[in-house]
């Protein structure tokens, strides 16, 4: 016989301890994939974007840096870069019943890391970066397009690659945790 406690739902019998891995299921899946799909655009910016917009001329370079970061501002980016947080959190809180467990210290390092790593970093780094070179007119004087270059480009593209590691890890942390056979840990 189960030790499963049940309760009455809308007049069927539903398992109690089924809620709770149900929860834990979810989230910790929706914490992988968003956190994989902000991982994979800050990896895509790095191998790519990067590289094209380095080989433009500094007017093309301001004025095309400027469109990318006004239109990265979309709900569907901003459901995954915000929606990795909540997840995440929301996993390591419906884990907390097996805080011992090796699942448990996957989800809580793969929290800290995208947090401090790749939410962090990008609104306290990234995104004020961004904000200084919106401030430059894309017809200013090539001098002016130059210095803001060279003000940017280099720190930009260095802490957008330490944000898409720190995701990056995050990512594989939340995979290991989904491999690990239930809440204990164990494969």
């Amino acid at each position: 016989m189960s030790r499963e406690r049940t309760s009455e739902v809308g007049g069927a019998s539903v398992g109690v301890p089924a809620i709770g891995s149900g929860a834990r299921a979810l989230t910790l899946g929706l914490a992988t994939l968003s956190t994989g799909l902000v991982a994979g655009v800050f990896y895509a910016y790095s191998v790519s974007v990067d590289l094209g917009l380095a080989a433009q001329p500094d007017a093309s370079y301001v004025a095309t840096m400027q469109e990318i970061n006004e239109r990265i501002q979309n709900p569907l980016f901003f459901a995954s870069f915000f929606g990795a947080v909540l997840f995440v959190l929301a996993a390591l809180v419906v884990h907390l019943p097996g805080r011992g467990s090796g699942r448990f210290r996957l989800i809580a390092l793969a929290c800290l890391l995208y947090i401090v790593g790749g939410f962090l970093l990008t609104a306290f780094v990234n995104v004020p970066m961004n904000d200084r070179l919106a401030a430059i007119d894309p017809d200013a004087p090539a001098r002016v397009l130059s210095q803001a270059r060279d003000a940017y480009e280099g720190p930009w593209n260095l802490w957008n690659s330490v944000r898409a590691v720190f995701s990056t890890l995050s990512f594989a942390a939340l995979v290991w945790a989904c491999l690990l056979r239930g809440s204990g840990g164990k494969r």
